[in-house]
């Protein structure tokens, strides 16, 4: 899943070590100044951040990943499609860049 950096998955939980490895913690909140990072979710884990990137052919997804977990531009692009569908825009592109 694509979820945006606000969303209840983290946000509605005092305890989230049940979804985010505490060392992964700063990564969701880069800066620690309260702006959370869109996040990928693999298997009910969060397992990296996102960005998006919206030009004039389209929308492209920059994917992070905290851990080799075999995620590739394949296994997000379902993912990718619907969110790019949502926005009305076509996929442009899906770059994986490992931290």
């Amino acid at each position: 899943m694509l979820l945006p950096g606000y969303d209840e998955y983290l946000l509605g939980y005092k305890d989230r070590s049940a979804v985010l490895k505490p060392e992964h913690a700063p990564k969701i909140v880069p800066g620690g100044n309260g702006v959370y990072a869109p996040m990928l979710v693999i298997g009910g884990e969060i397992a990296g951040v996102w960005r998006r990137t919206v030009g004039k052919q389209g929308v492209e997804l920059t994917v992070h990943p905290f851990e080799e977990r075999g995620i590739t531009a394949g296994r997000v692009a379902p993912e990718a499609r619907r969110y790019a569908a949502f926005l009305g825009l076509p996929l442009t592109g899906i770059d994986v860049r490992a931290e």
